[in-house]
């Protein structure tokens, strides 16, 4: 079976360490680690685990879709400042 740090993670995804970080914190279906260290630091997730993510996330993967889903939350806030405004 082979796993996959965070760091493998941020080389893998268009993603920052510390934006990995809060996408893991926030879960919304991210895959648990199957090993994890003592001290929390180090985590292994299966690459199984993590190639069913992507497939469903295509963001992770494509500047173009991450950039799409930033724009999107952003015409989605401003529509929601509109209606409180």
């Amino acid at each position: 079976m082979a796993y996959v740090t965070l760091a493998d993670l941020v080389r893998r995804w268009v993603y920052t360490r510390r934006g990995l970080q809060k996408l893991i914190r926030r879960g919304g279906g991210f895959p648990a680690p199957v090993i994890t260290d003592g001290t929390g630091r180090l985590k292994l997730w299966h690459t199984a685990d993590i190639a069913a993510f992507e497939d469903a996330h295509p963001e992770l993967t494509s500047e173009e879709e991450k950039r799409r889903k930033v724009r999107s939350y952003a015409i989605g806030n401003l529509k929601k400042k509109g209606r409180a405004g």
